[in-house]
């Protein structure tokens, strides 16, 4: 099922048999919160049979790899924490490579704060220590204390990134909750100033990752989702494959109306196995 003119088709087509690497959004795309999306049984044992790696992936930095692992595992998806990227993997790893051993203050969840001191870099705490960034991450346990912080230590010259853009996370019942995107456009109301980098999809660092980790091309490389402005963008605004279900938030009538096209569109992700 496409959206677009029969040669595009078969060209995208063609381009799936081609990859070795598919990324998963989760929530939408494999699950709905804690129920496995049916007809996902024994579907990534069946893709790692034809011999194709994954990841699942993920912007919200609140929760751990082990989180995702036992949740996922709980669901019958075989996972281990390698298989497993946070936009919290995609802000380390920038780190490690252009400023290695810095100085964080995070707003952030302990599962976060956890996350970002064991890939080897120092957690700071009051307005008095230095640091080299403030970091914003998705967090639920915010305190004013620790806002006002990040924001004077921003106002006196400390850079600021993010872990991710999205402004709404979706919760139980159809609701949402505030996102780090809400965070950040406080901070950017209150200090005047906006974030230097956001990791998360659908921007580049998360690409970087796989790219790093696997040495595939991005030809090789697929990205699956259910969010037009998510994960499929991040598959159109970095040269990967971006294949859109229709298990979760997007329609066809959302892609019909809206400028981001995907370069393919099935109604289930268990279809990618017919064209492998």
């Amino acid at each position: 099922m496409m959206n677009h003119g029969g040669t595009r088709m078969t060209y995208a087509y063609e381009r799936i048999k081609k990859i070795k690497c598919f990324l998963f959004d989760m929530d939408g795309t494999i699950n709905l919160g804690n129920q496995l999306i049916p007809g996902m049984e024994g579907f990534f044992d069946k893709l790692k049979a034809v011999g194709r790696d994954y990841y699942l992936l993920t912007n919200n930095s609140s929760r751990s790899h082990e989180h995702y692992v036992n949740k996922m595992n709980g669901l019958g998806v075989p996972v281990t924490r390698q298989d497993i990227l946070i936009s919290s993997d995609a802000l380390t790893n920038w780190l490690r490579k252009h400023r290695p051993g810095a100085r964080l203050f995070v707003l952030g969840t302990p599962q976060l704060l956890q996350t970002v001191a064991e890939a080897g870099f120092t957690l700071t705490n009051t307005l008095e220590e230095s640091a080299d960034y403030v970091v914003v991450g998705f967090d639920q346990t915010l305190t004013y204390e620790r806002l006002a912080i990040a924001c004077r230590l921003i106002d006196k010259g400390v850079p600021y990134v993010a872990t991710h853009p999205d402004v709404r996370c979706p919760i139980e019942g159809g609701e949402f909750i505030p996102d780090t995107g809400a965070m950040l456009e406080l901070i950017k109301t209150a200090t005047g100033k906006k974030p230097q980098l956001i990791f998360g999809k659908p921007y580049q660092y998360m690409v970087d990752v796989v790219l790093d980790k696997t040495g595939y091309a991005k030809e090789e490389i697929a990205m699956v989702g259910d969010r037009l402005a998510t994960d499929i963008a991040f598959g159109l605004n970095n040269g990967i494959l971006s294949i859109m279900v229709l298990t979760g938030e997007a329609t066809l009538e959302d892609v019909e109306q809206g400028s981001i096209k995907p370069d393919i569109i099935l109604p289930h992700a268990k279809e990618i196995l017919k064209y492998l």
